[in-house]
């Protein structure tokens, strides 16, 4: 199917009807000018509510945690240690405020916190349940062997992507989740920008969260990456092991020239998902 918003049309032509639409269409197919995209099924569309409910959820969790923090700062209360641990959550069951109301807007605010945490938990149990299924097994696990990717960023790539084989190059697939820098070139002047962002943003923000997994990291793989590597096929393995040395190197690169690690995570990003396509290629 061609995408109806990015097919070409004259800015004057005011005439439209079914046999000058087919012969249009007709010329544009054979010259190469029409963008042809893949349309979800029913199952995959499920999938993609699923994954984008878990992502409102953990969001709304985000939001809670920080007006609870905001709360207990307004009133001097500061943690000095990791937030959300064990340890903390005892810290603020003992705080009392001194005004009744605000007291009461604490402990819901507590309760909130649980409840949004249980959501997210049962979303986690049924992803899990989803990524177990014959149809999806084989390319989660294949994705899991890149360091940065488990279980959950790979059903977000299954979910929104589907078949990867449906893009013929890595740089289209690049192209596609708007991580290509953008351009403004005329004559002899060459000026590239920002990247474009005109894609899939559920796929491009996991990639940048797993990229900074290259910003540092020993030779030798954690025990968890080798428990996801473990027994997996040697061709899937190799292509882990060349993305964890060109994009370790990538990443002291750019920021050994002066590049924010933002701007180099985000390039990083980019180029994993060249490795993502390459997996998804010999996966299934």
């Amino acid at each position: 199917m061609a995408a109806p918003s990015l097919t070409p049309r004259k800015p004057g032509d005011r005439v439209k009807t079914n046999s000058r639409d087919a012969r249009k269409l007709g010329r544009l197919l054979r010259a190469g000018e029409l963008t042809l995209i893949a349309v979800p099924d029913a199952r995959q569309e499920a999938m993609r509510d699923l994954i984008r409910a878990r992502e409102a959820a953990n969001t709304d969790l985000l939001r809670a945690r920080h007006q609870l923090k905001q709360l207990l700062l307004r009133y001097g209360h500061r943690y000095e240690g990791t937030a959300w641990t064990k340890r903390y959550w005892e810290w603020v069951n003992q705080i009392t405020l001194s005004e009744e109301w605000t007291e009461e807007v604490l402990r819901r605010q507590i309760v909130v916190i649980e409840q949004r945490l249980q959501i997210v938990a049962e979303y986690d149990r049924s992803i899990e349940v989803m990524a177990q299924r014959t149809e999806y097994a084989d390319l989660v696990r294949a994705l899991s062997v890149l360091r940065g990717i488990d279980r959950l960023t790979a059903m977000t790539i299954v979910a929104e992507l589907g078949d990867l084989r449906r893009f013929p190059t890595a740089p289209q697939l690049m192209a596609a989740l708007g991580m290509v820098p953008s351009e403004y070139s005329t004559g002899d002047k060459t000026r590239r920008m920002a990247i474009t962002k005109t894609g899939n943003a559920h796929v491009r923000r996991v990639l940048v969260e797993a990229a900074w997994h290259y910003q540092r990291f020993a030779n030798r793989p954690g025990p968890l990456i080798r428990r996801r590597r473990k027994g997996q096929p040697a061709q899937w393995l190799a292509v882990a092991q060349r993305c964890d040395d060109r994009l370790k190197r990538r990443f002291a690169r750019l920021t050994s020239r002066g590049k924010r690690s933002t701007v180099a995570a985000v390039a990083v990003a980019r180029e994993l998902a060249g490795f993502i396509w390459a997996i998804g290629q010999v996966a299934y």
